[in-house]
């Protein structure tokens, strides 16, 4: 056929349109001969082509309709028919035994069966394996951050090399916001005893470090708290045996442990299915209701408990925790908490229960404090909580912080972080120092003019900046009618927000000024004895009794003792502004109570406890008799 032929051929007028040409095309004109006139400027396309052929083969295949399917795939109870070639395109798993099936020749059956191949805790996700398979933009596919872990391991045995880096970008990428749900993922698949390989261990070893690390924090989100809750025992007492445990308290140790204890469906232990039965063929313990063998739940419980530092643990939560009963606490553990405490607060306690081995109990938690603050002295009180949105706590909520005795007094920092429910502003912080009353305390007790101060300190927003803190101070007589003392818009609504840390705790300190520390007894009190009696007739020192006179620049007491002294000798020591350390304090006192009798030497015992601890200004004036 010639040129002519074909020209004549286009233009010929009863054939239809071609099947490929748009309506665009078919309407426009042509000239007959090489050259051919193109659709007008606007049209859809430069020759306006378009399919029209029907929808036919534009629709990607999916695995759950089963269309053309050539694999049959079971999982538990569960078939998958499913393409081979798919399978064997993003699976080395799959494509080995595809080549065995077809050497061998199996009949007609053409599948496998993952049931003995895939832990039973990842068969809930194979189907989002199947998604990832057969999705044709692997770079954009999503999975659930409680399904990735699993992800991990179905795409690790199955060999999906394409699915094991995108979960493991994935995990990467939230590891510091979900490593709770990543650890109880792991739990799940892991058979003690097992090698689950160099990825999954780092991933398991890193968990457990980021949530001893961020403990408290993680509990604040109910996703993450059920997820701790849900974990095995042992792996739970690896994580509170951490001295690192980022907690506000031990209370929330506590609340946890308790809360554990008391789930009516009790966490799948490693190796369990869900349903309580082993994942472990050869397993044969006969198992509880829970799943786990009644012993091994009874050691389960105890070693938790164990992991509570009963001795830092506030008074409010240790008597909740006797009131439990032998259900959630057994006497031996009551046993061991009551040892604990009593180490820490009888002063021969830790002689005479050293042997014991409980020592390891009294080591308190990391301290939560900015970098470069200063541990708390004998006369301050630090108090952190948590805060993490501004609907956290009610209008009127308080907490408290652990009591703290600074010579007679006891004092705690109470803190309203919503504000007090006194009309204050919504959001305020509110904070204060209250004295809490003893049973030793006369009725009429009074601490007067004890000058306190209340900080909230600030960590650095920068790795050039230092820690600051806004004190706020103030004068006030304690006394039974008269407990707490502060403010209630230590910070204004919204400004709270500046004294956050990195992990949103807020930490507060309160003091008492070294100056009224004298006026921190009740030496002048006579019923401070237990006496009932008048005070005149109150059996103590003479000192004891004498009315001490306390101003901010003078402290003088005389002494004469001439009756009593081998060697005639006038004492008197006075305030003033020579400052003087504990070292000369300490040679000061010894050429001091030479010349005393025991019963001051009793009563100036006090005084020196504290000026061994703190600096006082101090001048001494010895004279010899010549």
């Amino acid at each position: 056929m010639d040129g002519s032929d074909e020209e004549e051929h286009w233009n010929l007028p009863t054939s239809p349109p071609a099947p490929f040409l748009g309506p665009e095309a078919s309407s426009s004109e042509h000239t007959v001969g090489a050259s051919m006139a193109f659709p007008a400027t606007g049209a859809k396309g430069a020759l306006g082509l378009s399919f029209s052929g029907g929808s036919g083969g534009m629709t990607s295949l999916s695995w759950r309709d089963g269309r053309f399917s050539d694999w049959t795939v079971q999982v538990g109870e569960k078939f998958y028919h499913l393409h081979a070639f798919l399978l064997a395109r993003a699976s080395l798993f799959f494509e080995s035994h595809m080549s065995i099936a077809a050497r061998t020749e199996q009949g007609n059956f053409k599948g496998s069966d993952l049931t003995e191949v895939l832990p039973t805790s990842c068969h809930s996700a194979f189907e989002d394996a199947l998604d990832f398979m057969y999705s044709e933009n692997q770079a954009n596919f999503e999975a659930p951050a409680s399904k990735a872990l699993l992800l991990l391991k179905i795409a690790d045995i199955l060999q999906i090399s394409s699915l094991f880096e995108a979960m493991g970008r994935r995990i990467e990428a939230a590891f510091e916001d979900t490593a709770p749900l990543l650890l109880e993922q792991y739990c799940r698949f892991h058979i003690p005893g097992t090698d689950d390989g160099a990825a999954l261990r780092q991933i398991r070893d890193g968990a457990v470090d980021l949530i001893a690390r961020k403990f408290q924090p993680f509990l604040t989100n109910t996703e993450m708290k059920t997820a701790l809750l849900r974990l095995p025992a042992r792996v739970l007492v690896e994580i509170l045996d951490a001295d690192e445990l980022l907690v506000a308290s031990e209370d929330v140790v506590f609340d946890f442990v308790l809360s554990r204890l008391q789930l009516e469906e009790p966490p799948e232990s490693d190796g369990q299915n869900s349903d309580g039965s082993s994942a472990d063929s050869d397993a044969g313990e006969k198992a509880s209701p829970s799943g786990r063998p009644d012993c091994a739940e009874s050691d389960d419980e105890e070693a938790l408990w164990d992991k509570v530092r009963w001795a830092f643990l506030s008074s409010q939560k240790f008597a909740q925790a006797l009131a439990l009963g032998k259900s959630l606490l057994k006497p031996e553990v009551t046993l061991r908490a009551l040892t604990a405490r009593s180490i820490r607060f009888d002063l021969g306690g830790a002689e005479a229960f050293g042997s014991m081995g409980y020592v390891a109990s009294l080591v308190p938690r990391r301290p939560i404090l900015p970098p470069g603050v200063p541990p708390p002295t004998s006369t301050e009180i630090d108090f952190c909580f948590h805060y993490a949105h501004s609907e956290q706590y009610a209008c009127g909520e308080a907490l408290r912080s652990q009591p703290k005795r600074i010579g007679d007094v006891v004092l705690r920092v109470l803190v309203f972080p919503a504000g007090t429910d006194t009309g204050v502003a919504r959001g305020s912080l509110s904070v204060f120092l209250e004295a809490v009353p003893q049973p030793n305390w006369p009725r009429d007790w009074e601490f007067a003019n004890i000058r306190y101060g209340i900080a909230c300190i600030r960590w650095p927003s920068g790795s050039g900046e230092t820690w600051a803190a806004k004190k706020k101070s103030d004068l006030w007589t304690f006394k039974a009618n008269r407990l707490d003392r502060g403010w209630h818009d230590f910070l204004a609504p919204g400004e709270i927000h500046r004294y956050l840390g990195p992990d949103g705790f807020v930490c507060i300190r309160g003091s008492l000024e070294q100056e009224c520390l004298g006026r921190a007894f009740l030496l002048n009190q006579g019923s401070h004895t237990g006496y009932s009696g008048g005070v005149g007739d109150a059996a103590g020192s003479s000192a004891s009794r004498r009315s001490w006179v306390h101003t901010s620049a003078l402290i003088c007491v005389g002494l004469a003792q001439e009756a009593t002294f081998t060697s005639r000798a006038a004492v008197s020591c006075s305030l003033s502004h020579r400052r003087v350390k504990h070292n000369d304090m300490s040679r000061w006192w010894e050429c001091f109570c030479w010349s005393l009798d025991p019963e001051l030497t009793s009563l100036l015992s006090v005084l020196y406890k504290y000026t061994h601890t703190h600096t006082y200004y101090i001048h001494t004036c010895m004279y010899e008799d010549r």
